[in-house]
């Protein structure tokens, strides 16, 4: 294959580093890109850009490869990887900061929190910034500080010409509105982003709540969860949810340990708590407490649906049976991610993100070790999704699942159509796409 017009590094199949270069987070993805590019600079990009269109070749984007059904990559494509460009730079006189797309979540709370910055990122220490925010962006400061998207100020993009273009309120308005909540893949290459810095923080309290060999606390988990929820203190938000021999809980609380258990009281009341951590402890060490927790790489499937009322008693029994019937003791769960607080502040128009008056997020999530192993955990993967589809409405577009039915509409709800037109004036030829993008209108 003739390189030529391509610059940055260039990785293909035979080289000693491609088989680490093909690689995703989810190493249950395993495909073979022709050429992979890793680009230093918005020339790289843009390069890449015209020469898979010279050369017929389909392209992928990817900045952390974390795309949970690997849309970052695919056999025979061209991938145009961004990680190079990490490089982030704050504006203290006006309390901003410019991040490049590859930059990784980890790096970028530390580089923050030199300055007494918090920041509403993810909670995945590898995950790199364009992933997050271009589909929102969801972690333990959300009910907090908003959805990552709340904050972006601008955002820089090379289009399906290899142009570098600028997208803020006031410059190319209707495509910095689609960035923010259905921008991973689907305009262009997003290259850099810049950031409202919202709070300044030295310490907040972590919280960490198990309990281990209590299939009772399950079912009073989820109760508590959905009646508590609505109405708590919007400081506090939390990651938690079932397995199979109990329930666990993560969560960040923008204030003391004292007040964060007295709005704990209902989860603390569940019988059998077997771990109890809520420490108030500087910001950058609650942020590294949650990364710690995520393993290096993994093969795992996760579906994720909004929620947006009260199970009955009757269906909490039904997430229970699903929940028992998992393939792994310790690594098939069902999860809850919290919203509301200040994601409902924003109107619902004014981004791409669909669904600001959810309560939370629910997922079904199982990883396995073994490449034989994966077919129980996608099958109860894919019967917990039936089960829970029903009884919500709309997906996460940064949970993508390949089974899932209309897909477009389910990700983008009412937004759908007007994301089409902006995929019509910004990519009319359709060269970013993959199974799951934003199609033409017809």
């Amino acid at each position: 294959m003739k390189c030529k017009g391509l610059t940055g590094k260039i990785v293909v199949p035979g080289d000693p580093e491609y088989e680490q270069a093909r690689q995703e987070y989810n190493i249950a993805i395993n495909k073979y890109p022709s050429i992979i590019v890793y680009c230093f600079d918005s020339r790289d990009v843009a390069n890449a850009i015209l020469w898979s269109r010279e050369q017929g070749i389909e392209l992928r984007v990817r900045s952390g490869g974390h795309d949970y059904e690997g849309y970052s990559t695919g056999t025979c494509k061209l991938v145009i990887d961004t990680s190079p460009l990490n490089k982030m730079q704050v504006n203290t006189c006006e309390d901003t900061v410019a991040v490049q797309a590859g930059a990784r979540l980890l790096p970028l709370y530390e580089y923050l929190y030199k300055y007494g910055f918090t920041f509403p990122g993810g909670t995945c220490p590898t995950v790199a910034i364009s992933g997050l925010v271009l589909g929102g962006g969801i972690g333990l400061s959300t009910r907090y500080l908003g959805l990552t998207a709340d904050s972006l100020l601008k955002a820089t993009m090379i289009d399906f010409e290899g142009r570098q273009l600028t997208a803020d309120n006031d410059c190319n308005s209707e495509l910095f509105w689609a960035l923010k909540g259905a921008g991973g893949g689907n305009f262009g290459v997003v290259t850099e982003y810049e950031f409202q810095l919202k709070k300044k923080v030295d310490k907040i309290t972590l919280i960490q709540l198990r309990w281990d060999d209590n299939k009772a606390a399950r079912k009073k988990f989820l109760q508590v969860w959905q009646d508590w929820l609505p109405h708590l203190d919007r400081r506090l938000s939390l990651f938690g949810g079932i397995y199979k021999l109990g329930a666990w809980v993560n969560a960040f609380f923008y204030g003391t340990w004292e007040e964060a258990r007295q709005l704990l009281q209902p989860l603390l009341d569940i019988p059998g708590l077997t771990f109890e951590n809520i420490k108030y402890i500087p910001f950058i060490d609650a942020v590294k407490r949650i990364a710690a927790i995520y393993p290096k790489r993994e093969a795992f499937q996760v579906a994720g649906r909004f929620v947006q009322r009260h199970f009955s008693q009757e269906e909490l029994e039904g997430l229970i049976d699903i929940i028992d019937i998992a393939p792994s003791v310790q690594n098939s769960s069902i999860r809850v991610y919290s919203l509301g607080g200040a994601v409902r502040d924003i109107e619902a128009d004014e981004t791409a993100f669909a669904y600001r008056q959810a309560n939370y997020i629910i997922a079904v999530a199982s990883s396995w070790e073994k490449k034989n192993e994966a077919g129980p955990h996608r099958e109860w993967v894919l019967a917990g999704f039936d089960y829970i589809y029903p009884i919500t409405r709309g997906s996460y577009i940064n949970f993508p699942y390949s089974e899932t039915p209309n897909y477009q509409q389910e990700y983008y709800g009412r937004n759908l159509r007007r994301l089409q037109d902006v995929k019509k004036a910004y990519d009319p030829c359709n060269i970013f796409r993959f199974p799951q993008s934003i199609k033409l209108p017809l």
